[in-house]
């Protein structure tokens, strides 16, 4: 088999028939099998799929468990599960919005020996509030262009499952221990790279859903900062150091921002202990610029008990 689509669920009643069907509208030149890694959901998800599973002809291959196994299990047992050449994943609230979408990565990656796995531009969508932007920003008229892992590590440039494709072989060789941490796309991918370059190709050819039912969509921004730093620690161990480097810029850019948006709850909450812990924060790991932001969003009265 040429290739094999991982449609990972897990209660997407509201979102899976729009996006089983985006895959179903592919048009391609090879046969391809659709392996449905539904994670127990408890909603009629599965019910679903198998009704439009009805109108294809289009293999479909169940993974089946008995309890809940979590996002990062969930994708080692499907990724484990495919026997094909490629592997293109879908998560059940996203869209593929080009029918040639899988046709255009096979035939870049059987032209690039070079590289591991593809992805494509996206459009982030928050419908619930109206609010869409395209990723990666930037585009380039030759239609792909080559990044690294270096370039993943210092910034997440994918951010999204769906809108990649692998070759069945580089991913073999991810470690068992990878699946022992929460592993989403962005260690995936950069342990993916270290073996060869990575494809962006620039065209939009996908929708990453936003709402407030998605796991990671779903947490504040202050906890998705502090979910990444968590994730920078631990994805800087399983890869040896080598990003070092790359992963401390990130790491840089996240703590700016978790400190400039502390001190508008701070200070609406009126509690001095946690003042006094956020000016700890501010002085052990910020440039003076931010210090004195801080100083001028704090009423110099407070500032100045602070002080004493």
């Amino acid at each position: 088999m040429k290739l094999d689509v991982v449609l990972v669920t897990y209660n997407h009643t509201r979102f899976i028939e729009e996006a089983l069907q985006s895959v179903l509208n592919q048009k391609t030149d090879f046969d391809f099998d659709i392996i449905v890694a539904d994670d127990c959901s408890t909603d009629d998800t599965v019910e679903k799929i198998r009704k439009l599973e009805q109108r294809t002809t289009i293999p479909f291959r169940y993974l089946k468990s008995q309890k809940n196994l979590g996002i990062t299990k969930n994708y080692q047992r499907a990724f484990h599960a495919s026997t094909a050449e490629y592997i293109a994943v879908l998560e059940g609230d996203d869209i593929w919005t080009d029918p040639h979408r899988l046709q255009k990565h096979v035939n870049f990656l059987e032209n690039h020996l070079e590289c591991t796995m593809s992805f494509n531009q996206y459009l982030v969508a928050d419908y619930e509030n109206a609010k869409y932007h395209i990723q990666p920003s930037w585009s380039c008229e030759k239609g792909y262009q080559f990044i690294t892992s270096r370039d993943i590590a210092r910034d997440n440039l994918i951010g999204n499952f769906s809108t990649c494709v692998y070759r069945k072989a580089a991913l073999d060789t991810l470690p068992e221990k990878l699946f022992e941490m929460t592993a989403y796309d962005w260690i995936t991918n950069i342990m993916v790279g270290r073996n060869g370059m990575i494809g962006y190709l620039t065209d939009v050819m996908s929708v990453y859903r936003i709402h407030s039912g998605g796991v990671w969509s779903g947490q504040k921004e202050s906890e998705q900062i502090r979910d990444t730093l968590e994730c920078i620690r631990q994805y800087n161990e399983i890869t040896d150091h080598l990003f070092e480097k790359e992963f401390g810029e990130f790491r840089s850019r996240l703590k700016e921002r978790l400190i400039l948006e502390k001190p508008f709850e701070i200070v609406q909450s009126g509690s001095f202990a946690n003042i006094k812990r956020v000016l700890k924060r501010v002085k052990d790991f910020t440039p003076p610029i931010i210090v004195y932001i801080f100083k001028l969003l704090v009423p110099e009265k407070i500032w100045n008990k602070l002080k004493g």
